[in-house]
Formats: structure tokens, C-alpha cells, sequence
């Protein structure tokens, strides 16, 4: 039997030995946390590639009979996925034990217990693919947690994992510094950008980084630029948003958890995030819970003006449909983030080459809470993924299970605690419909 542990422990020294080689010092890398990501796409770079893998979470499931496409055409409420279902692979599966509050068991965590078999599989997977970026996982949302309930979607040793629901603490925390936030004119007249905490470390290190790493550096470096503007450009109130966004949260940051507008444009700004930290190396590793269990988010530009759950349960059909197009049309963004991102690890790849995107749910049809035909999307360009696919059959754990075969980590799933780093929850039985 393979001892994995073995596997992943030399993978960490051997990125190690290469920073060591390359004549970078410690106080080096803790002076820049952007520094530490660049080397962490040198060693996949020298290594001939990388492996991401992020999570997104939506609650409520899909309206039945109107998300799964026939054959490549898209259904009511996928049509928003048309122009990035070339890499999609759509499968309708059985939700496991789902409902409300129980959006952790959307990825695993059946099993109870605090040790890593009861991880969820966002967990198990950076285990492995996690140990040489500086984080081995991170974790954001919105509005994602409700005053009552604290469930979210990640659990590491029988303990839950808090997402970062606000998308510039989520920035200021990856990248560096931090965004003044009480006043948008402090952010309008600061003399330093965020990235200023890191320049200074990034600047010692440039006659020791390669062209191309330079150039990627600067590539980085201005796609940050732009998101921090689109940061501080939405730290003001819209006026037609003026009554909506009193909440002290929404004037100090920007993105009020309780205004119509809040919920696109929040998860859009993480989506950034997640992109911006694949692409600088800081984790391999992410999640996303788009709402709580309860789908209290509002919509902004569509005729059903109320918000998710209540399109499942005091609305008509076509209303559950238009917001989960809504909703699938934020999924899109994302997946075209990847298509369209430079592989700084991988040259001359995209990022969705080497990344593999999850969307998940902890039900079936919101108006029932049934289990049956839960929405699950795998988006990926990585070899062991089909191009497309649009099937159904099968649970959730199958699904799970896919996801590990398709990234080619197959080799560490298994059930020796003292050997494995990936619990097959599946028990064996795999939705091969989704591989190539």
C-alpha cells in the first residue's frame, strides 16, 4: 500500500530545497505574501503544472424540469451558461442527507467525527495539493451567514470553517495592507495602494526572478490594480440605491449585506479573489458559499423582485426559474474569468486548463426540498474532464468522487487513515460520465 503522506511530505521539501536553491531567504518571503505565491508558481512551473480546485455553494437546488440541457441545448435556467458550456459538464444526482442546514454535506462530511475522513473534500483535496502555496485553503462568501445559524460549507477536524464574507477584508487579507474604510475619502486620497506592503519585498527580488516571471509579476500586479479600483469605486452609495444602503456595514465598506444590489456584485468582487489568487500562487484551494441555507439573497435587474427562497415558495415557477438563471449567469462570470486568465504556473495555458470548478447544492427542487435531481456542474479544461457532458443518475458522493479521479489524485483516496488524505465517499462507485 502507497503511504501518500510520504508523497505530499516530499512535494513540500522538495519546494522548499528549490527556494532554498534560488537564493530566497526567509525574510524574504514573510516580508510578501505575493512573493511566496510567486515561488509557488516557479515550483509547479518546474514541476510541468499545476491543480486547483474551487467550490462554489448555492442553496435551494434548481427548479425541476428546467435546469439539466438537452444534449447541447441549454435549458431555461442554464441559458446564462451558453457562452462558457464548452467546459461545463452538467450531471443531475440525488442529494445525500441535504436540506437546509446541511450545506456542509454538499461536499462530503457524512461521516462525523473530527479527524480528516470527516473533512469535507475541499479539505482532503488541499491536504494534498495545498502544501506549498501560503494557503493551503481559503475560504470566502456572501452573505453567507445568518444572524441565527452559524452552518457553512467547510469542516476541517469536525470544526466548521468561517468564510470572509466581505470581498475588500477578503482582498486586503490575500493581497496585503489594508483598505481605510470608514471614509471613502481616506481610500480616494491614500498615497499607497495595497499592493505597497508587498512592492517593497517584490523589488529585492527581481534581478532573481526570470522574464517571464516578471512579466507575470506585472500581469498580476495590474489585474490587482483594477480590482482594487472597482473596490474603492464601490465603497460610494449608487443613488438609486441610496435608501437601500444605509446599514453602517454598507457605508463603511460598501457592500451591505441587505441591499438588492449587495448580492451580484459581492460575489462577482470574490470572484475576482479567487481568480487573483490562483493566479499569484497564494493557495491551490478555495471556496465560495453564495448565501446561507436559508437563500435570503436578493436579485438586482430581474422582474421577481423578492429574494431566492421566496421565489421557491411564494412565487410562481417562472419566477424560481428566472433567479436561478440569475444565479447560474454568476457562475458564468466565473468560469469566463478562468477561460480568459494567462496560467502564469502553466505557460501558455489558460487558468480553467488546470482548474477545476465545482458547483454544488444541499437540495434538489427548492419548492419541495427534495433530494432528486440535484444541480451539480463540474467547469474544467483539465485533461481528465470531458468537454461537455449534460447527464443525470447517481448522488452527489459520485460526484465527489469524479472530481478527485478527473484531477488525477486517485492514488491518495482511500480509506487507511494513517495512508490517505482523501476519504472515498462515493464507497466506489464514481461518475464516470463526467471523465474523459
Amino acid at each position: 500500500m502507497k503511504d501518500t503522506n510520504r508523497i505530499v511530505n516530499k512535494t513540500r521539501r522538495d519546494f522548499l530545497s528549490m527556494v532554498s536553491k534560488a537564493g530566497f531567504s526567509a525574510s524574504a518571503l514573510s516580508g510578501s505574501i505575493l512573493a511566496s505565491g510567486m515561488l509557488a508558481n516557479r515550483f509547479a512551473h518546474a514541476q510541468g503544472g499545476v491543480k486547483r480546485f474551487c467550490a462554489v455553494w448555492a442553496g435551494n437546488g434548481s427548479p425541476n424540469g428546467a435546469w439539466l440541457p438537452n444534449g447541447t441545448q441549454m435549458n431555461d435556467a442554464t441559458r446564462s451558461l451558453e457562452g462558457v458550456k464548452e467546459v461545463c459538464n452538467f450531471r443531475e444526482v440525488d442529494i445525500v442527507r441535504g436540506g437546509h442546514g446541511n450545506i456542509h454535506k454538499a461536499l462530503g462530511s457524512l461521516r462525523g467525527g473530527s479527524d480528516w475522513t470527516a473533512d469535507t473534500v475541499d479539505q482532503q483535496i488541499a491536504s494534498v495539493i495545498g502544501t506549498t502555496t501560503p494557503y493551503q485553503s481559503y475560504q470566502l462568501g456572501v452573505h453567507a451567514i445568518r444572524s441565527c445559524c452559524n452552518e457553512v460549507m467547510g469542516r476541517k477536524g469536525g470544526r466548521r470553517i468561517p468564510p470572509q464574507i466581505n470581498p475588500s477584508n477578503a482582498y486586503s487579507a490575500l493581497f496585503g495592507g489594508n483598505i481605510p474604510v470608514n471614509n471613502v475619502n481616506n481610500v480616494l486620497a491614500k498615497k499607497q495602494s495595497i499592493l505597497d506592503v508587498n512592492r517593497e519585498a517584490l523589488k529585492r527580488l527581481q534581478t532573481k526572478l526570470g522574464q517571464f516571471e516578471r512579466e507575470m509579476l506585472e500581469s498580476h500586479v495590474d489585474s490587482l490594480d483594477k480590482l482594487e479600483k472597482r473596490i474603492i469605486a464601490t465603497s460610494e452609495p449608487q443613488p438609486d440605491m441610496q435608501e437601500a444602503c444605509k446599514s453602517p456595514s454598507w457605508n463603511a465598506n460598501g457592500y451591505g449585506t441587505d441591499t438588492r444590489a449587495a448580492f451580484g456584485h459581492q460575489t462577482e468582487l470574490q470572484m475576482d479573489n479567487i481568480i487573483n489568487a490562483f493566479a499569484c500562487g497564494l493557495t491551490n484551494v478555495m471556496t465560495l458559499q453564495l448565501g446561507n441555507d436559508q437563500g435570503d439573497w436578493n436579485p438586482v435587474g430581474t422582474n421577481f423582485r423578492n429574494n431566492y427562497h421566496n421565489s421557491c415558495h411564494a412565487a410562481s415557477f417562472p419566477n424560481y426559474v428566472e433567479l436561478n438563471r440569475y444565479l447560474n449567469a454568476r457562475f458564468a462570470y466565473l468560469i469566463r474569468g478562468l477561460m480568459d486568465r494567462d496560467d502564469p504556473a502553466v505557460p501558455g495555458t489558460k487558468m480553467i486548463d488546470n482548474t477545476v470548478v465545482y458547483f454544488v447544492t444541499d437540495m434538489g427542487d427548492g419548492r419541495s426540498h427534495s433530494g432528486a435531481n440535484g444541480p451539480n456542474l463540474v467547469a474544467s479544461r483539465m485533461p481528465g474532464f470531458k468537454n461537455y457532458s449534460a447527464t443525470k443518475g447517481g448522488d452527489n458522493r459520485h460526484m465527489i468522487d469524479a472530481v478527485t479521479v478527473g484531477m488525477g489524485l486517485e492514488q491518495y483516496m482511500g480509506t487507511n487513515k494513517n495512508t490517505h488524505k482523501i476519504w472515498p465517499h462515493g464507497g466506489g462507485t464514481v461518475a464516470t460520465q463526467i471523465l474523459a
